[in-house]
């Protein structure tokens, strides 16, 4: 009974002695007791107070307990009412049932049958405060987990409310967007968390073996399959399978998985016996799967059953006030790594990150980060930001792509190639003139300055 230490309770009885040896009992039980002689006092403190719970005898002065039911039925529906009657006449119930009357206790009332009614009346709300209470314990560990800005307090309430569930999820965003790191947060906040999160990067499964090394194979069921071998679906037996780059599922797999995702069963190859499994299904894509679906390179029967609920993680340049957040948790992530003390960002540091475009996102900001902990000293600043940061040259571009920027031609002048280099660093940048200022390691001032020399307009602070 520890449980209805947290609830209120009015208890409603024109007789004094009978109503103050009822709440004493009660309280031993309960955590407040409240009491009133009618039900027009009962109706005053229930406005004023709220109880969790009402109890009340049927003939009292001034109200009975049939007009106290009438007038909760219309004002708190939601609050329980329990019935201490000595008339058990039928016209009675029936108008107490009609008026929403929770539950009934006969006069004179046997303790711990009335114990016994209060505790199943309140169990919905019992269990609904609980399960708020873990909601409010979850939210607050995927803050830490994930940051506490606003773009990502979305993720952080769809994610807390589909973690405890079975549901099938889908996970949408850009390479780096941290899917698999959500992944593993939903499964370690799930009832299956002390079972196995197996991930299977469907883009890298090879075409010829993708089914069994999903769902395994028996001795002789092709060339080289000298044993029986348990596959990845059944290896995640009673925990999580994560189907990460679920978009690059060859189309031949695609009709048996939708069977495995509807039906949890699965025939190994060259088997002929059916084996079935217990497991949550997580599935991320770095492309929106229903346009996938629509456009024909996706079955669209395993999209709508891949898909119970689709949580989209936005890129991390359409979220620029999770940058710092996330930069401080990655460096003091590294930090306890290196056995150091912490390393602090400077005010220009963090401007500079956030103006960056993070095309990896993510994972992108994580390498940084880790970089310039790795060989600054107490302090981190856009310099040592900036420095991590090289411009990435394809292929194309050295075979002569006409994107690719070439300096200009000789004979030219060094005015003419520092013109020319200048620009190209702004246009790295992004036309942020404060961090290609950093990245070229020159003072703002005479970055501006060199730009205005060579009359250079482009870009902004």
């Amino acid at each position: 009974m520890s449980d209805l230490k947290s609830l209120a309770i009015l208890l409603v009885e024109d007789e004094d002695e009978l109503r103050r040896e009822t709440a004493a009992f009660l309280e031993l039980y309960c955590g407040r007791v409240i009491q009133a002689p009618n039900g027009r006092e009962a109706l005053a403190l229930i406005d004023s107070g709220r109880p969790d719970l009402v109890i009340s005898d049927i003939r009292m002065p001034v109200m009975n307990g049939m007009e106290l039911a009438a007038s909760m039925k219309v004002r708190w529906p939601d609050t329980p009412l329990i019935i201490c009657t000595a008339f058990t006449e039928t016209s009675y119930l029936l108008k107490a049932i009609e008026l929403g009357v929770t539950a009934f206790v006969r006069k004179p009332v046997d303790t711990d049958e009335l114990l016994a009614v209060i505790a199943k009346a309140a169990l919905p709300l019992l269990q609904r405060r609980e399960i708020e209470g873990f909601s409010g314990e979850l939210m607050a560990s995927m803050r830490l987990q994930m940051g506490d800005t606003q773009s990502q307090r979305t993720v952080v309430e769809q994610t807390a409310r589909v973690a405890r569930t079975s549901f099938n999820v889908l996970l949408e965003g850009e390479t780096g967007t941290g899917k698999s790191r959500l992944a593993t947060i939903i499964h370690a906040l799930s009832p299956r968390r002390d079972a196995r999160l197996v991930t299977v990067q469907m883009g890298a499964l090879p075409l010829n073996l993708a089914e069994s090394e999903l769902f395994g194979h028996v001795k002789g069921a092709f060339t080289g399959a000298d044993r029986n071998r348990v596959g990845l679906v059944e290896a995640a037996d009673g925990g999580t399978i994560f189907l990460d780059d679920i978009e690059s599922c060859p189309a031949e797999l695609q009709g048996k998985l939708l069977r495995f995702v509807e039906e949890k069963k699965f025939t190994p190859l060259g088997s002929t016996v059916e084996k079935a499994v217990d497991v949550r299904i997580i599935s991320a894509s770095n492309r929106n799967l229903k346009e996938e679906a629509l456009a024909g390179r996706f079955r669209e029967d395993l999209y709508y059953r891949l898909a119970d609920v689709t949580i989209p993680l936005p890129p991390l340049r359409e979220t620029p006030d999770s940058v710092a957040p996330l930069a401080l948790k990655f460096l003091r992530e590294t930090c306890d790594e290196l056995g150091r003390n912490l390393v602090f960002l400077d005010d220009e540091a963090r401007s500079l990150l956030v103006s960056m475009p993070w095309p990896g996102n993510i994972r992108q900001l994580k390498s940084v980060i880790r970089r310039a902990a790795l060989g600054a000293g107490s302090v981190i600043g856009a310099a040592d930001i900036a420095t991590q940061e090289a411009p990435v040259v394809t292929a194309s571009g050295l075979a002569g792509d006409s994107h690719f920027p070439v300096p200009p031609p000789f004979p030219c002048g060094m005015d003419k190639l520092e013109s020319w280099s200048l620009e190209q660093a702004l246009r790295f940048c992004g036309g942020k003139r404060m961090k290609t200022a950093a990245m070229l390691g020159m003072n703002y001032y005479t970055f501006r300055r060199r730009l205005e020399k060579h009359g250079i307009t482009a870009g902004e602070e």
